[in-house]
């Protein structure tokens, strides 16, 4: 008697699906990641320019026409950091959107592996039972050969 779990290729597809969904979900944190790195950048780049821009005006090295130039240049930047947190805000939906559906898989893989783990229990116990039964079987047909040599 072997055991054999009826579920065993559900079993594989889920340990499959779960594998896709965690490679899924970890691509959209990649991506989340990325978007954060843009996001600090950007900012990085607003404070280092308006730091420059405020040396440049107390020091009057620069005139009208550069300043000027210079507002637009950093109203150009703030309207990049405003598309750049929305980008942000989305990879922040879908990669909890991503986890969302692994965790799902994997709670579904782990209810199979309690499944095949309670039936190997119980094949265990039955086996234990059957070789119970075939020993006493084999003990009561010594016990009457050894009476019936007597």
């Amino acid at each position: 008697m072997r055991f054999h779990f009826n579920l065993e290729r559900l079993k594989n597809l889920r340990e499959r699906l779960e594998e896709d969904a965690k490679r899924i979900f970890l691509e959209a944190t990649a991506e989340r990641i990325k978007a954060e790195n843009a996001l600090v950048e950007i900012n990085k780049k607003i404070k280092d320019e308006n730091n420059r821009y405020l040396y440049e005006i107390s020091n009057n090295l620069i005139n009208i026409q550069e300043i000027q130039q210079w507002r637009s240049y950093l109203e150009s930047l703030e309207k990049e950091r405003i598309r750049l947190g929305e980008v942000y805000r989305q990879k922040v939906a879908i990669e909890e959107e991503k986890r969302q559906n692994y965790l799902e898989a994997r709670k579904e893989r782990l209810i199979l592996e309690k499944l095949k783990e309670r039936k190997f229990e119980e094949y265990k116990i039955e086996f234990q039972r059957e070789e119970n039964r075939n020993l006493d079987e084999i003990g009561i047909q010594m016990f009457y050969r050894k009476k019936d040599e007597i």
